[in-house]
């Protein structure tokens, strides 16, 4: 009884973690790949000057500005969700959408500040090297 009790309170907790995931997903305005994943597979090679001014000039962007601006926009979209089951209209909610698409434009500007520091820190050769690595992936 104990056990079953455990396995199904495990699977509750699960399924809810699964779907609390889901609600904290928050789409750019323009998908723009950035290069964590190539940066950790060590397929760019990069050099210890290289990793430190991406830690110093890119990250910060990234992780302060960026997402700041991505968890503004966050808590407009699940408000404008709560008031569409409220039953509102879009003239209702027009200037939660304005607002929304503003910080998003906003945040895709610093998304594409960090992306150019990226580049140019890269050398050419490595900067090819990235570019074949998203065409793997599409």
């Amino acid at each position: 009884m104990k056990k079953s009790m455990v396995v199904m309170a495990c699977l509750c907790l699960s399924l809810m973690a699964q779907g609390k995931n889901e609600n904290f997903v928050i789409h750019d305005l323009v998908t723009l790949e950035m290069p964590g994943g190539a940066i950790k597979s060590g397929a760019l090679e990069l050099n210890g000057d290289q990793m430190i001014r991406i830690s110093k000039e890119v990250r910060p962007i990234m992780h302060e500005r960026y997402q700041a601006k991505m968890n503004e926009a966050f808590g407009l979209e699940k408000r404008v969700q709560k008031l569409l089951k409220q039953g509102k209209s879009k003239e209702e909610l027009k200037t939660y959408l304005d607002q929304i698409s503003t910080i998003k434009r906003e945040a895709m500007d610093i998304k594409i500040d960090a992306y150019k520091t990226f580049q140019a820190i890269l050398t050419p050769e490595q900067w090819q090297k990235y570019l074949a690595l998203g065409a793997q992936k599409n």
